[in-house]
């Protein structure tokens, strides 16, 4: 694309950016610090994403290029070629640049130097000659990590341009090594900062932002890291790498407990199957009652016909596999007692097995499974920032609408004064390689209170933001490539947890799904039989007050007689 100085310059830059120009071709020194001027927001405002351009800038006389030369832009053009033409003699020589460090904090040196041969487009992305690359990144491990350290540990130091001390630094975690790795190679070096407080931060549609992300847009950094997801709004004015790796947001729920002894009687049987042998159990009672009146007067009977009570214990002899009194002069009769002592035998024999179960192996309270159960339990969950439910507020599934509604944002005290309260969920990410993160709240004794749940309420790809005109973008997404390819984050990622985290932690979380009990059985003991001694203590504490009542109320009426 040719672009020349007129009224429509911007428009025109901005359609063949639009396009997907990736050369250019610039004459005039005006022109040319116009087309830099612009360069960066025109690529801001654009959609298109090739960060690989080139510059092709015709010129008068060599001192123009020593002015251009200092022009902010011109480092991200590395690929340009100055054509200094003398109109008089018709004389053409061709330069380009070479940026260099020369070892002091944000040193970014460009100077100039002749084309030789016929490759007016020499290769410049093998060796970066020291430049500095800026890094922002937080402490979240096992993505990422950073501490002060003495110069031999050292693979970055400070970016000098927020005032920071010449400090030695050490960068870690599975995504800052990728960078690490690729400064290796490429021979260059890392200068980073950290904002604990703005995180992650956000960018406006006014091409303002806070925080990593916000540093990128304002091109403050080259290179954003730590668990940064695909979001939308930030693709707007930045651009991203290939992906780093896998992270998906899921949540710590209370472990299931023990089921209080005193219920080992009524768990032989789901709620709902109560509800059936109850229901049974009434018409039964029903049935023997009315049916044995009809058959008194059927049969013209000098017996008593059985009154309700009576009823009541045919059936529960029945139910208890008891003898009860049958009657067999009517042939309905027969078939009555006959399906209510098979019926009774069934249920009786069911529950039987059902308790020998249940007083044998350890009973749990239902568990918090999956995203669908925490909706259900209505039980809070909670972090320390919206950030994490960003990605479902707008969802349409009712489970995960009643989850947004339960979410909560506390600050880390209250998250820790809750940890042990059996009340509350705390959401995290679940890495690549099943470490979680941030464990702030937690310590040894409250990890093994908790357990992850099953799935995840969603999954991204990490990535790394970078500037959309970073022209070394896919030379670092070849070494991306290549190291997933490798398995080394395998690698990166553990050693990261080791030695910055509390393993302890993170092997109890690990394994938090896996009961732990001395054995497949469990030994009977009292405990188990508080249930049934409960039902004997009331039904004689109840028996007795009945007694007791029938007796005043038999000595009220033949008072009242006399």
């Amino acid at each position: 694309m040719v672009i020349t100085e007129d009224q429509q310059f911007l428009h025109h830059f901005q359609n063949g950016v639009d396009g997907g120009c990736q050369a250019f071709i610039v004459q005039g020194e005006s022109t040319i610090f116009g087309f830099l001027d612009a360069f960066f927001e025109v690529h801001e405002l654009s959609e298109q994403r090739t960060s690989s351009k080139k510059l092709v800038a015709v010129v008068e006389n060599f001192d123009s290029i020593e002015r251009i030369c200092n022009h902010s832009a011109i480092t991200e053009l590395p690929d340009v070629l100055f054509v200094v033409w003398r109109e008089k003699d018709s004389d053409v020589q061709l330069f380009t640049t070479e940026t260099f460090s020369d070892g002091s904090r944000g040193s970014k040196i460009t100077r100039i130097v002749p084309v030789e041969d016929d490759n007016y487009f020499p290769e410049k992305g093998a060796d970066f000659k020291g430049v500095p690359i800026r890094m922002r990144t937080l402490d979240y491990p096992p993505f990422s990590y950073y501490e002060e350290t003495t110069p031999d540990k050292a693979n970055a130091r400070y970016d000098p341009q927020y005032g920071t001390p010449d400090t030695p630094l050490l960068v870690d975690g599975q995504e800052p090594l990728i960078l690490v790795e690729f400064c290796r190679l490429y021979n260059c070096t890392i200068e980073a900062f950290f904002d604990e407080d703005e995180l992650w931060g956000e960018v406006f549609e006014n091409h303002t932002g806070t925080g990593m992300l916000g540093a990128v847009l304002r091109r403050e950094a080259d290179y954003a890291v730590a668990a940064i997801y695909c979001w939308e709004e930030p693709y707007k004015f930045v651009t991203y790498t290939a992906p780093l790796s896998r992270s998906g947001i899921t949540v710590l729920v209370p472990k299931p407990q023990l089921l209080a002894p005193w219920r080992t009687p009524l768990l032989s049987f789901s709620s709902m199957l109560w509800l059936a042998v109850g229901a049974a159990f009434c018409l039964g009672i029903f049935a023997v009652w009315i049916s044995d009146g009809i058959r008194v007067r059927v049969t013209g009977s000098n017996g008593q016909a059985k009154t309700f009570s009576d009823s009541v214990l045919v059936l529960t002899g029945f139910f208890m596999e008891q003898g009860s009194d049958m009657h067999n002069d009517l042939t309905s009769s027969i078939f009555l007692y006959s399906t209510l002592l098979f019926a009774g035998f069934m249920i009786g024999n069911m529950y039987g097995a059902g308790l020998a179960s249940t007083m044998t192996i350890p009973q749990y309270e239902k568990p918090i499974d999956t995203t669908y159960d925490l909706a259900a339990s209505g039980m809070l969950w909670a972090a320390t920032a919206i950030n994490w439910i960003l990605s479902i507020m707008t969802s349409t599934q009712p489970h995960l609408q009643t989850l947004v509604q339960n979410y909560r944002i506390l600050d880390t005290e209250e998250l820790i004064r809750h940890r042990t309260k059996r009340d509350l969920g705390y959401v995290g990410e679940r890495s690549e390689f099943d470490h979680f993160s941030p464990v702030d709240f937690l310590d040894e004794e409250s990890s093994l209170l908790l357990q992850l749940l099953k799935d995840d309420l969603f999954w991204q790809t990490c990535i790394a933001a970078i500037t959309k005109t970073w022209p070394f973008k896919e030379r670092l997404n070849d070494l991306i490539m290549r190291v997933d390819q490798s398995g080394i984050q395998y690698y990166w990622e553990a050693q990261t947890v080791v030695r910055y985290m509390n393993t302890k932690i993170q092997r109890n979380l690990l394994y938090s799904r896996q009961m732990e009990t001395e054995g497949e059985a469990e030994v009977l003991t009292v405990s188990h039989f508080l249930g049934a001694f409960m039902i004997l203590g009331f039904g004689s504490t109840f028996g007795a007050a009945v007694f007791v009542l029938e007796k005043f109320v038999n000595y009220k009426i033949k008072s009242s007689n006399k």
